[in-house]
């Protein structure tokens, strides 16, 4: 590949780790996922809510107020992929009749008339959650939306495809949202599976062949991993995003250009993901009896091996579906089944925390299997049955 000639010999592995660690996701996986995920968020909530208004998330400067200083929630022509979102909005729309609003919402006067009470704003992608906080800070600076917030009246909902374990953090601890809903969380430096050294190499590859230090990581130094069909996020470490760089060997060669993924690369890579390495994960959460184990009982049904490495991660301390979904490759709403299914099971309690039939069973989880040495002898002899069973 010519873009790894960009590198020296002794770095030219972590970037080829790097480009091995990258999610590709194509136009029909993102546009089935979130339209999906989008109907799944709006059918859990109680009706007694009221109707949702959705709204694409689109790119605001900080400091401007909805509905005022000539700010609208329509997404204008230019808007890219915040398009994409907005048709995949008003799909939805046509999916849930009257109890889902994403048209004639554009005033105060109009989200008053037709009762609204929650405000589900939607976006492909949150690297830093810079964009997605910008947001929801334009619609409560508006005094009316603000006084409604206040009074119970009206929440705010995001809706998100995916999500660093960066933004998601920072997203549920801001107090603009009264619920962030993800679909896929991690894709990034922190949920990546390499080792200590591994990690450290390649973030020193990141500033070494970048520009400038600022950015190298991905905006807000937020090292995403994540890549879309119609779009490159800007929170991709910038060596894998510029088109000019500090290369020993002359002309920088760029991977993607004007953050945009080649037809013929995603023809190629269309919803790859790096492999899962389940043995890897459980000896990085200090479980070396439960991976030896787990290799001797690769043939075991995927879903037990999945609420088994559920427990392993809460034994570990990691409790949040979107951590376990991070660290296991799961959706979130799959990593948040399998913990109610543990619940449920009285493996864990309602906090997440294993319950004593839950370390009873992680315990069992880590006993060798028994090897049975005795067995029939095998013969290439042909059998002949001597005496015929004697009817009753």
């Amino acid at each position: 590949m010519a873009w790894l000639g960009n590198f020296r010999p002794g770095d030219a592995p972590a970037a080829q780790r790097l480009l091995d660690s990258l999610h590709f996701f194509s136009s029909s996986t993102f546009r089935q996922g979130l339209t999906e995920h989008l109907h799944r968020v709006l059918t859990r909530a109680a009706p007694a809510e009221g109707p949702a208004a959705l709204f694409s998330v689109r790119s605001v400067d900080a400091g401007g107020t909805m509905f005022l200083d000539g700010l609208e929630p329509a997404v204008p022509g230019t808007g890219g992929s915040e398009l994409i979102v907005q048709n995949i909005v008003r799909g939805t729309e046509r999916m849930f009749d009257t109890a889902v609003l994403s048209r004639r919402t554009s005033s105060v006067e109009a989200l008053k008339n037709r009762r609204v009470r929650r405000l589900v704003f939607v976006s492909d992608h949150a690297g830093s959650g810079d964009e997605v906080l910008r947001y929801a800070g334009t619609w409560l600076r508006n005094p009316t939306v603000r006084s409604w917030r206040s009074l119970g009246l009206v929440r705010l909902h995001l809706v998100l495809f995916a999500a660093s374990t960066t933004a998601v953090r920072r997203l549920e601890a801001s107090p603009w949202y009264d619920g962030v809903h993800v679909l896929h969380c991690g894709m990034d430096f922190a949920s990546a599976d390499w080792e200590p050294h591994e990690r450290d190499h390649i973030r020193s590859v990141c500033t070494g062949y970048a520009p400038s230090t600022a950015g190298a990581h991905g905006w807000g130094g937020s090292e995403g991993l994540a890549v879309f069909e119609h779009t490159v996020p800007n929170n991709l470490p910038m060596i894998v995003r510029q088109t000019k760089g500090r290369s020993p060997y002359g002309t920088w060669v760029p991977f993607f250009r004007h953050r945009t993924a080649p037809p013929e690369l995603m023809r190629s890579l269309a919803d790859y993901r790096p492999d899962f390495d389940r043995q890897r994960r459980l000896l990085a959460v200090r479980q070396p009896r439960l991976a030896a184990a787990s290799r001797l009982r690769s043939m075991q049904r995927p879903e037990l091996n999945r609420l088994i490495d559920v427990l392993a991660h809460v034994a570990g301390r990691q409790r949040h579906p979107a951590q376990l979904a991070a660290l296991l490759g799961l959706s979130v709403p799959a990593a948040g089944e399998i913990t109610v299914l543990a619940w449920r099971l009285g493996l864990v309690d309602a906090q997440t925390r294993l319950t004593d039939a839950g370390w009873q069973e992680l315990r069992r989880a880590k006993a060798r299997p028994r090897r049975v040495t005795g067995g029939l002898q095998g013969s290439t002899e042909p059998y002949y049955p001597r005496r015929l069973k004697g009817s009753r």
